[in-house]
């Protein structure tokens, strides 16, 4: 391409979208074709150009959501890929993690974005054609921050039931001690990650969760 150039004459491909090498060859968890490894902005992901979907790493997809002033690139980028196959894929089903090749946990991403991903804690997650493009969307408006909010408000519920049956009974407290307990290490489990939106991504992705 020239210089300057936002498309490829030859394949109509954006500037922004780049193929990178690496050589650990994966198959797309629903059609089975290769993964190919691309570069949308800063950020590497592998997509299946079969069916449009995306494996994404959790840092991959937390710098995906934090970069802003990529985001319009990376969604101008992912619409202008049209896949080869035009079948709707059966995305209600558990499919297997490409690394590891067991089966993935369905996670709605930040619990209330509508966005059901595919999830593996250890190695990545997959989001079928379009759910990148409606994560960062949501993103964009705030929806991890107002998750967070409403998670602060039911922990606070919680700690308030459990301070209203241990004020009730000495039986009920000890059978709640170890909700509270959970509670408490969960949001210290929060505090021990870096950056507020990397807390933000890991809580909607329930990766800090064992």
């Amino acid at each position: 391409m020239f210089v300057g150039s936002r498309f490829c004459a030859r394949c109509g491909a954006e500037a922004t979208r780049g193929a990178v090498e690496d050589g650990a060859p994966l198959d797309c968890p629903r059609c089975s074709a290769s993964l190919q490894a691309l570069r949308l902005g800063a950020t590497t992901v592998r997509e299946c150009a079969a069916c449009g979907g995306l494996w994404v790493d959790p840092a991959s997809l937390q710098k995906l959501c934090d970069a802003r002033e990529e985001h319009a690139g990376v969604v101008s980028a992912l619409e202008a890929r049209v896949p080869t196959n035009t079948a709707t894929p059966d995305t209600v089903r558990y499919i297997p993690c490409p690394q590891c090749k067991k089966l993935m946990n369905r996670v709605n991403f930040a619990h209330t974005s509508g966005v059901i991903m595919d999830v593996c804690k250890a190695d990545g997650v997959w989001l079928d054609r379009g759910e990148l493009q409606r994560v960062v969307g949501f993103v964009e408006h705030g929806g991890l921050t107002a998750a967070r909010e409403h998670e602060k408000e039911q922990l606070a519920d919680e700690r308030r039931r459990l301070d209203a049956a241990r004020a009730g009974s000495a039986t009920t407290v000890a059978g709640f001690q170890g909700l509270t307990i959970t509670s408490s290490s969960r949001g210290s489990s929060q505090g021990s990650h870096g950056s507020p939106v990397e807390q933000l991504l890991l809580d909607a992705l329930n990766l800090f969760i064992k």
